[in-house]
């Protein structure tokens, strides 16, 4: 997907915020990041390893919705954006797990909502890296429609 310089900016900013706020903490492969359908608090960015984004599937397993990893263009931030924003903790919709030993400056996301709260730039950002994640998500599902036998609303 082609990154204008708003979704960079953006990018930027928050690799910044964490690595500047963040606790370094470090993950085990198999260690969750976040559970899906508990409450989403933690935000951070990848200094070193990955992390799969799953989702529960209509046969009980386990799907594989995105990898993140250290390094990538965009995908070195990790967590449940916007839910891990809310102070009450949203469900979060997936759970994060490490796929390999990582390394991640964590921030609490109430932490980083209230910093939002504070600037309106700060806030900007924040649009800014929602803008860039919806976009990541309409690109993957169009491409998923445009795969040999395509994919049926059901299936999204």
């Amino acid at each position: 997907m082609k990154q204008n310089s708003h979704y960079s900016e953006a990018l930027a900013y928050l690799r910044d915020y964490c690595l500047r706020h963040g606790r370094l903490m470090h993950f085990s492969a198999g260690d969750i990041f976040e559970t899906e359908g508990a409450a989403a608090r933690l935000f951070g960015y990848i200094e070193s390893g990955s992390f799969r984004y799953l989702v529960r599937n209509y046969e009980g397993g386990e799907s594989t919705v995105e990898t993140v990893a250290a390094g990538d263009l965009a995908g070195d931030l990790v967590g449940c954006y916007p839910y891990c924003l809310d102070g009450d903790g949203d469900a979060a919709p997936v759970t994060i797990r490490a796929d390999k030993p990582a390394t991640v400056y964590v921030v609490n996301g109430a932490d980083l909502e209230e910093h939002y709260r504070q600037s309106q730039a700060a806030e900007r950002m924040g649009r800014g890296y929602m803008a860039y994640r919806l976009e990541q998500v309409k690109s993957r599902i169009i491409a998923r429609y445009k795969q040999k036998g395509g994919i049926g609303i059901t299936d999204i």
